[in-house]
């Protein structure tokens, strides 16, 4: 007798672009708060928002899930946990309490990932073998904290210019390798950090299941002794565009954000800046 199956059904389309976009509160200046910030995402056709640590301290878990339900934005990620090598007790303390409190407010607000930034070699008297070690080590306690509360991490390669201030991770590989160590764990990837990487479009559509986020900018290199800087994203020597529209091939579904710290606005109006933004990753994306 045969067999007859029904045929597979095939995987939804990944939602346009557009409103998958999100604009990261690092943009903000110190005077901006949350909801005004908020309200200039909205205006410029952003559909979620990523929040730090600063709006946190400064609304708490529930007023910011608030703020983006009010205004219809989707909570793309928390930043960020981690930083484990302080090398001072109070300051690890300090930082181990704040880890917790960011798991349960990612939990609280919905958010779809929890980044997490290792810290740098100048955080405490590491070797570098040292310090990856108890990275490691440290990825796997915050993991253990996570699962049970149903949050996902998303560990953040970071450019090996800021190895001694930032993070010790600094490559897709070895990143790729502790997430498929532990069950919590994917990966935030930011053409800032990565787009150096080689490993960097293989990813997609390859390992793109372990990809929570992906963060968008571009990067210009003020003068030769200086390292480089974000910009917006049709403006620096990454091909933006050729990498979005590789992540449209691929049917990256996840969530894009645009990621720029109120330093590199360089005075201009943060509502021009997401505007404009928005607007360079479309055209980026629908260009060619």
């Amino acid at each position: 007798m045969s067999t007859q199956h029904a045929p597979a059904t095939p995987a939804a389309a990944p939602r346009p672009l557009a409103e998958r976009l999100a604009a990261n509160f690092y943009l903000a200046p110190p005077e901006m708060g949350a909801a005004e910030f908020a309200d200039l995402a909205v205006a410029a056709g952003f559909r979620g928002i990523a929040w730090t640590v600063r709006a946190l301290e400064e609304n708490g878990p529930a007023q910011l899930r608030a703020i983006a339900a009010e205004r219809g934005l989707f909570i793309s990620t928390m930043n960020s946990a981690g930083y484990f090598l302080w090398g001072d007790a109070a300051k690890a303390a300090a930082q181990e309490t704040l880890n917790r409190r960011l798991i349960a407010a990612t939990a609280e607000m919905g958010a779809g990932r929890l980044v997490v930034i290792t810290g740098g070699l100048a955080h405490g008297r590491h070797t570098l073998e040292s310090a990856r070690a108890r990275i490691a080590d440290g990825l796997t306690e915050l993991s253990a904290q996570a699962d049970p509360a149903g949050i996902r991490l998303a560990l953040e390669p970071i450019h090996p210019v800021d190895l001694s201030t930032k993070g010790c991770i600094n490559a897709i590989a070895p990143a790729l390798a502790l997430a498929r160590a532990l069950p919590a764990l994917d990966l935030a990837i930011d053409i800032h950090h990565s787009g150096w990487d080689a490993d960097l479009w293989p990813l997609f559509p390859a390992e793109q299941a372990r990809v929570g986020v992906v963060q968008l900018c571009n990067s210009v290199e003020p003068h030769p002794d200086a390292k480089p800087v974000r910009e917006l994203p049709d403006r620096g020597h990454w091909n933006v565009g050729a990498f979005i529209r590789h992540l449209g091939r691929a049917g990256y579904a996840g969530p894009v954000e645009f990621e720029l710290f109120d330093h590199h606005r360089q005075g201009r109006p943060v509502g021009e800046m997401l505007i404009a933004a928005r607007a360079s990753l479309i055209a980026l994306a629908e260009a060619g």
